[in-house]
Order: C-alpha cells, then structure tokens, then sequence
C-alpha cells in the first residue's frame, strides 16, 4: 500500500474535491475524478466519529448522488410512474448504512414495522434466486406505491426501465427477460455502489449488500443499532448476504482500485 499523502497536499487535494462533492458526475471520462471525490468525502464521513448517525448520513449522500445523476443523464423514455409496482416484489439487497436511513423513518410506525417482521420470517425460508418466481411484496408498498420514498434503497433508485410491458411479463408471467433499463441507469447505480462500496472498506466497515427485509427487521428491533454496528457489533452476522458481492467481478476489480487510490489520500 502506498505511503499516505502529506498534509498539505491532502489539503489541497480536499480542496479541489468542492468541485465534485455531491454533484451528478459526467458519464465519460472525468467522471473517474468525481467518483474519486465523492467517495473520499464518503469515507471521511463514515470515519469522523463525532459525527452522529454517520452511517445514515452516508446512505442518504449517497442517494442524493444517484438521484442527480440519474436525472441528468438518464437517456431515453422512463416507462416507470407512481402506481406501478410490480418490480417492488422481486429480491433486494441493501448495504447497512442504506437500511439505518431506512429504520430511521419506519421507527415508530407499527403496522409498517409489523409488515416488516412479517415479510423478513417469509424471506428468511428462500432462497435468493428463487426469489424471482416465489415472490416476497415489499412491507414498504401501500395502495401500489412506495410509502417511504425518500429512503428508498439504491437499487429502488435505479429501476428504470423503458417498457412497461415487459416488466409485466418479467413480474407478473416469470419470464425469464431482464429489465430493458433505461440508458446509462445501471451505469450510474453501478459507480454509486462502488463509491458506497469503497468508502465503507475504508473505513472499515462491512461492505457488503444484505437481505433487505431481515436486515430491516434486525435493525428495528434496537434503537441503538447503528451505534453498535459502527463500534464494532456485527448485529447482522446471520443476515443472508448478496450471492454477487461473494464472487469477483468488474465491480469488485473497480473497487479494489478505488480502495488503493484513495487509502494514500486519508
């Protein structure tokens, strides 16, 4: 591993940052410097223990990030609107600080965190591919729509797909087809999840995409959940992890990359 930069030019370097930090972020070649940048303020902030919630904080920057880049450089007609939820029953995994931000806004609501518990048991007993054909409902969705929008996990963010129709036949007949996602959507979603991804090896924190609705239900049951996972309590040790975050891929190169060019720079 390379000798860590001298202050001043991590100062610099900071500096320079402002320029990228929290902005949508080009699809071509300067988009590397801005995924840099951000996932260095990333890392900064799941480090700075006196920072309260910090990992919350960090899901929530992170999804203001794909947002705005998914606004701006989103190509072609989105078939996707309020009332149609047929992707809101398939498998999702979620990163932790993504399902504290998540916790946060169900506390207190009991018929959502009841749905919750249930919808967690119910996952619990399959497998992950079989969640394709042997559908789990979302404990989120009221009347077809998400009622907890804002915190929506990153890859809810980034459903966008070009064709109503085939979604039906996806979710509804058990196709087979994959989601004809709108232009540069997966794209983007996958430099967010790497940026996620990195920031929190950084900081030394699991890194990996967990069974939404069990990690959910966990993470309900202690208020004090993402205080003890930050210092160190693996509270989601018997969660199911994602089957692609356990094999090497592009992704995982990428962000073994992203690691080494920005551990020098903390």
């Amino acid at each position: 591993m390379p000798e860590r930069m001298d202050r001043g030019k991590r100062r610099q370097l900071l500096k320079e940052d402002q320029a990228f930090i929290g902005r949508p972020f080009a699809m071509d070649k300067g988009s590397v410097r801005a995924v840099q940048a951000n996932t260095r303020h990333l890392a900064l902030m799941l480090l700075d223990t006196k920072l309260k919630h910090r990992a919350s904080r960090a899901a929530s920057f992170a999804a203001g990030i794909l947002d705005a880049t998914l606004a701006k450089k989103t190509e072609g007609a989105v078939a996707c609107s309020k009332g149609c939820y047929y992707c809101c029953k398939t498998y999702v995994s979620v990163t932790i600080p993504e399902i504290f931000r998540f916790a946060d806004a169900l506390r207190g609501k009991a018929e959502k965190t009841a749905r919750v518990i249930k919808a967690a048991a119910d996952s619990a007993g399959i497998p992950q591919l079989e969640r394709e054909t042997r559908r789990v409902v979302c404990p989120i969705l009221e009347d077809k729509a998400c009622s907890e929008y804002a915190p929506r996990p990153l890859v809810c963010r980034a459903v966008l797909s070009k064709s109503l129709e085939a979604c039906l036949r996806i979710f509804e007949d058990n196709s087979g087809e994959m989601v004809p996602f709108a232009d540069n959507t997966t794209d983007i979603r996958g430099y967010v999840v790497i940026m996620m991804q990195a920031a929190l090896r950084l900081s030394g924190l699991p890194h990996v995409h967990y069974e939404m609705n069990q990690a959910l239900a966990l993470a309900l049951e202690d208020p004090d959940a993402e205080e003890r996972w930050l210092a160190g309590d693996d509270l989601f040790a018997k969660v199911p992890v994602d089957g692609h975050d356990l094999a090497r891929s592009a992704l995982s190169s990428m962000t073994d990359m992203l690691v080494d060019n920005i551990h020098p720079t903390l």
